[in-house]
């Protein structure tokens, strides 16, 4: 599992690979909430899915944070290109209801 923060022009980007699971959903938070705050300008973020193959409800939960931190803020949330069992995961949790959801990273934005 690896992940990677980047300020772009007009938002952040997190990408993630690997599956998303408990095993390290501690880790992304902690290094999410210190590139957060260490980045006060960025109001809205793309997370981007496309090199996550599954996600549980732990790697969902640690999104579900992520979007807060940002709403908090006043900004939104994107996630880009996720793969079949992600995007079910998100359907049946109904996250695709209070997230945007796009099939490429330029549909988000970037």
């Amino acid at each position: 599992m690896a992940f990677a923060f980047e300020k772009k022009t007009n938002a952040g980007l997190i990408t993630i690979s690997g599956a998303f699971t408990a095993a390290i959903s501690e880790s992304f938070h902690t290094q999410f909430v210190a590139w957060f705050q260490a980045a006060p300008e960025i109001k809205s973020l793309v997370v981007d899915l496309g090199g996550v193959p599954m996600m549980d409800s732990t790697g969902l939960g640690a999104i579900i944070g992520v979007l807060k931190r940002v709403a908090e803020r006043g900004g939104g949330l994107t996630l880009a290109r996720p793969q079949k069992n992600v995007q079910l995961v998100l359907q049946i949790t109904q996250a695709d209801k209070i997230m945007k959801i796009t099939p490429t990273l330029e549909a988000a934005g970037l």
